[in-house]
């Protein structure tokens, strides 16, 4: 009996290993929209080109990229207009989009990085699809979803006619692992009541701290950080955005601080990732057991105590 227990513990651990470092990694989406894409040059009408992908492209969607259309509502449509907005574009980002099966191990790495430092982390299905320069990335039901199109892009990608939000967003070198660090950290959160909560009575302080706890923790387990460019901004006029942030904060309007693109006219977009980072790290900063404060970043659902808790905010309070 003995010795099968040790057999089972074994295998056990094999299994655990093989599925951590295995990850269902889907990329399929990504062949199937540019086979559609090279067979637009036989649409005769627009009528044409719009079933064409949605036949091909959208018609053959794999079980993540569904979640992606769903939740970006992506149409046959929108894709012909942006092809069409933007041709050169796209023919620019296709052989850095094709790469992806590249970055396998180093996305395993970082699976394997998260469940060392995150308790009761589960490993997220990912896919890899093409959307219409609308996000990077977003979760859904337990699946983690990059829009390889825009992730991909590289310093040598067309951005003739694009508007500023997207001239600046579009990275200059391909920032795959960067997304993927970021938006792993969101499968891993908890959307309970405390969230419910406070998406219904102070949802700027809510996303802000979520948002902000998936680029603290993506930071600091894995190194990476999709907003490096906007947090120099931040940095640098940090009182001034605490402060006109405290004064929001337990509103619900978001569209001064959170994924407001080109909205934003006079400073970087997205600033209240930069606040949420900062809350996330002064907790951090100000907690004896770092491992339960990781943990507690990323599970925390009352919001206002946790703000009160991060000590943030109160060095500016002072001056």
């Amino acid at each position: 009996m003995k010795i099968i227990l040790i057999l089972f513990l074994s295998f056990s651990a094999i299994g655990f290993s093989s599925f951590a470092r295995s990850p269902l990694i889907v990329t399929s989406d990504i062949d199937n929209f540019w086979d559609a894409f090279d067979r637009l040059h036989n649409a005769k009408t627009r009528k044409d080109s719009v079933q064409i992908m949605d036949v091909l492209y959208l018609g053959k969607a794999s079980n993540g990229f569904k979640k992606l259309i769903k939740a970006r509502h992506l149409t046959a449509e929108k894709y012909i207009a942006q092809i069409g907005r933007y041709p050169e574009y796209w023919k620019s980002v296709r052989e850095n989009t094709t790469s992806i099966e590249g970055y396998r191990s180093e996305i395993e790495d970082q699976i394997e990085l998260y469940g060392q430092a995150l308790k009761n982390f589960k490993a997220p299905k990912i896919c890899f699809a093409i959307g219409i320069l609308s996000t990077g990335g977003t979760v859904r039901d337990g699946w983690l979803l990059i829009g390889t199109e825009m992730v991909a892009s590289d310093s040598t990608t067309v951005r003739e006619g694009m508007n500023g939000w997207l001239k600046h967003t579009l990275p200059k070198k391909p920032m795959i692992l960067e997304f993927t660090a970021h938006e792993m950290v969101h499968t891993q959160q908890r959307f309970g009541p405390g969230v419910v909560w406070g998406h219904l009575n102070h949802r700027l302080l809510t996303m802000t701290i979520m948002e902000g706890a998936a680029d603290f923790i993506a930071e600091k387990v894995t190194g990476t950080s999709i907003n490096v460019g906007m947090y120099a901004y931040g940095y640098e006029h940090e009182e001034q955005i605490w402060k006109e942030f405290s004064q929001e904060m337990y509103g619900n309007n978001y569209s001064k601080w959170l994924y407001n693109g080109n909205n934003s006219k006079d400073r970087p977009a997205d600033l209240g990732y930069f606040i949420g980072y900062r809350i996330c790290e002064s907790y951090y900063n100000n907690a004896a057991d770092k491992e339960k404060a990781l943990n507690k970043i990323l599970k925390t659902n009352n919001f206002r105590k946790f703000l009160k808790k991060s000590g943030y905010g109160y060095k500016f309070n002072k001056s």
